[in-house]
């Protein structure tokens, strides 16, 4: 294991912070490894400050120990750190924002803890399902959708590929051979024109290889309801790989030079992209698939034969 920041051992150096009883870390780059001695340190902490902590303190012994390992320095890192205890929800942001008290009252990292609290999400409200399964879990449930072969597989990778939901992906399983398809070379761009309500999916792109998987399949397809049932089973509910195509993409876009518009536009979101006709995209559109393919299909199930 890594050692620890400086400050966190007996024996560290103290500066002008004796006065206050915090103690001084002399890290480059005004950064913090969670190492499991620190989170001990927190939880020493907790019971000092606060000795009838009582159910918090199970909620932080939850989440707080699976930040071991995780190093913050930035926004990064607060993502890390949210993957690692499974994603946003109202109790590890809470667990998170009290750690991160705990280090600007035990140790001098003051503009470290400011910039980590302006990197953390938009508090989840009470009832709100904020979750986003990490890459890890998917790859779990890829391995499983993978044994269940045909179509499962196809909902899987159309998903996975588009940041679609189910019901959208079935549509396109269903509709492909009779829907307008434009060769890009190593993906294909779909004119599915779908439109439920406030739901939309103009375009739809996919790697060449699981549009011509597309092409193949000649089986029948299941109800939308027995999709579900078989992905909660497989470890990931339908409902998040939309999330997670949208959080990955969030992640990349500052890298790959993506805005947060196109996003939106990709996933048919032409409420919220204001009043830009959805084709004004497409240029563009075309132009980020390709960053972001790379970074997608190793999440992909590779097509039969």
């Amino acid at each position: 294991m890594n050692p620890g920041p400086p400050g966190c051992k007996p024996g560290a150096k103290y500066g002008s912070a004796a006065k206050t009883g915090r103690k001084v870390i002399h890290q480059a780059g005004s950064c913090v490894e969670i190492t499991e001695d620190l989170v001990q340190e927190f939880f020493d902490w907790l019971r000092r400050v606060n000795p009838r902590i009582g159910k918090s303190l199970r909620d932080y012994s939850y989440y707080i120990p699976k930040l071991a390992g995780v190093r913050l320095c930035g926004k990064e890192d607060v993502q890390a750190a949210f993957d690692a205890m499974g994603g946003v929800n109202k109790s590890s942001y809470t667990a998170f924002s009290r750690f991160l008290t705990f280090l600007e009252k035990t140790r001098e990292l003051d503009e470290l803890v400011a910039r980590l609290r302006r990197a953390m999400p938009r508090k989840p409200r009470t009832g709100e399902d904020t979750w986003v399964p990490p890459d890890s879990l998917l790859l779990e449930a890829r391995a499983r959708i993978e044994r269940l072969g045909p179509p499962y597989t196809l909902v899987y990778n159309v998903m996975v590929s588009t940041g679609c939901r189910a019901t959208e992906a079935l549509h396109l399983i269903r509709s492909i051979r009779g829907l307008r398809a434009v060769d890009l070379g190593g993906y294909v761009r779909v004119h599915v024109d779908l439109q439920r309500g406030s739901k939309n999916e103009f375009v739809m792109y996919l790697p060449r290889p699981v549009y011509d998987q597309l092409l193949s399949y000649t089986g029948p397809l299941p109800t939308i309801d027995t999709v579900k049932k078989r992905f909660i089973a497989a470890g990931i509910p339908v409902k998040y790989y939309r999330k997670w195509w949208r959080q990955k993409l969030k992640r990349l876009g500052k890298k790959l030079g993506i805005d947060s518009e196109d996003i939106e536009a990709f996933q048919g979101r032409v409420s919220s992209i204001g009043g830009r006709h959805y084709t004004d995209w497409l240029p563009i559109l075309d132009e980020d698939y390709a960053k972001v393919l790379p970074h997608l299909e190793k999440f992909l199930i590779t097509p039969e034969g």
